[in-house]
């Protein structure tokens, strides 16, 4: 039997918009607790737009039938929040010695009395994702933390080229990462290229050689395949199919400076025949088009005037150009 944790505070609000850093700040707070974290004797979750204020302080408040401390998390409480904050506020001013009451959120409002009760505890905790070298350095600390491997000069960078800023996608694509070096203590830039961008290039160029063929039909599905296999593909889409694009006008640029499309294709992980059908069919104009719908449709979602995923088939269909028919004459 564990002895309840002093240390551990009554209440947290664990906050901000990283879905992985929060569940990372929980599960280390449930591990000061729980040997077992799946010990629902003493662990009690909930859903922050289901759960009833009074099951879940009722959870908190249950000694546990060893004595030991009760750990309740509600997940997406935004709402729980703002509908029961008097309840929550008159649970702060006498917290169970019992229980711990985690809540986690996308924001918690600094001027408000529940944040400065939660605060007197120590229990605001503000989740932030690091940016640009921070970022980088993020990714080799957890390489090398979680899974032994050390990231050679370049290939946290190259990482990022090919994930962007998610923090969960970092951590898988390193799992995937660790397990295909399996005794090499060291993950290289050919093989962030090898294993992850193959996988993205492959996974975009689909939907762009489709646009390129003039299949819109086939361009969809694509697109359909990708959310089927990414939970996180609707917020990656745009920066994925932009530097697929980018990829494009390189290629373009390339072949106009002399290298032939052989060579480019063996780092494009597709024919030469192939690659030079794309060229052919999509100028760098209408390449440059596209970035530019892109960049309104980014601004469009992120602004709340479009979701993601519908202004992604827009954005297909209208850079889809109409196949070519052969008539007959008469």
């Amino acid at each position: 039997m564990s002895e309840p944790t002093s240390s551990l505070c009554p209440v947290y609000v664990v906050y901000g918009p990283d879905p992985f850093l929060k569940q990372e700040r929980i599960r280390a707070l449930v591990a000061t607790v729980l040997d077992d974290p799946t010990d629902s004797m003493r662990l009690s979750k909930f859903e922050g737009d289901r759960a009833e204020p009074a099951d879940v302080l009722d959870e908190a408040r249950t000694l546990s039938l060893l004595g030991d401390m009760r750990v309740v998390v509600v997940s997406e409480a935004d709402g729980f929040i703002s509908n029961h904050r008097k309840v929550l506020e008159r649970y702060c001013a006498d917290p169970s010695e019992s229980g711990c009451l985690i809540l986690e959120c996308k924001s918690f409002a600094a001027n408000t009395r529940l944040y400065k009760m939660v605060n007197r505890f120590g229990g605001v905790v503000k989740c932030e994702a690091p940016r640009r070298a921070a970022l980088t350095s993020w990714i080799a600390e957890r390489a090398w933390r979680v899974y032994g491997k050390r990231l050679e000069p370049g290939a946290a960078e190259r990482l990022r080229e090919y994930v962007g800023e998610s923090l969960g996608i970092f951590d898988q694509e390193l799992a995937k990462l660790s397990t295909y070096v399996a005794q090499r203590p060291d993950i290289t830039v050919n093989d962030v290229d090898a294993l992850v961008g193959n996988i993205r290039e492959q996974a975009v160029f689909a939907i762009t050689g489709a646009m390129a063929d003039g299949d819109v039909r086939t361009a969809l599905h694509q697109w359909e395949r990708v959310l089927a296999t990414d939970r996180a593909a609707p917020g990656r889409a745009i920066g994925g199919l932009a530097w697929g694009i980018r990829r494009l006008l390189e290629a373009h640029d390339a072949v106009a400076g002399g290298t032939p499309v052989a060579n480019l294709a063996r780092q494009y992980w597709t024919e030469p025949a192939v690659l030079e059908r794309r060229l052919r069919c999509v100028s760098r104009r209408q390449l440059e088009d596209q970035l530019c719908d892109l960049l309104e449709a980014d601004l469009a979602a992120k602004t709340g005037l479009s979701e993601v995923g519908r202004a992604m088939e827009r954005f297909i269909v209208k850079h889809t150009p109409a196949p070519r028919r052969t008539g007959t004459g008469g």
